[in-house]
């Protein structure tokens, strides 16, 4: 008898977990088939194209553009491309930063 009643806490531990994971399954499959994936997907399927459309037409033009222009631009872009993404990290960052001046009382409270 005690060797039963052992073992049922353990079976409703791998009843419970078989539960979660066809529930986590469940959810998955829900979230796959959903409009919002779908729109997401979408969303990023046209903007590659318009990626790879893009590009094209700056390859295009390159082929043009006297070398030195080339260089010349090709710097201009890179740093102003690096200097957006900076200021994007940024601000990314700040969101998920407390302030500093949120945590700490007000001086009448430190006292």
């Amino acid at each position: 008898m005690a060797a039963n009643r052992s073992a049922e806490p353990e079976s409703d531990v791998i009843a419970e977990l078989k539960q979660l994971g066809r529930q986590l399954g469940q959810t998955l499959d829900a979230a796959w088939r959903s409009a919002e994936r779908r729109k997401a997907e979408d969303e990023l399927r046209a903007g590659a194209r318009a990626f790879a459309s893009e590009f094209e037409r700056a390859f295009s033009r390159a082929r043009t553009t006297s070398p030195s222009d080339m260089a010349s631009r090709t710097r201009r872009s890179v740093v102003d491309g690096l200097r957006w993404m900076s200021a994007e990290l940024e601000s990314l960052a700040d969101r998920f930063t407390p302030a500093a001046d949120a945590d700490r009382p007000p001086d009448d409270e430190r006292s």
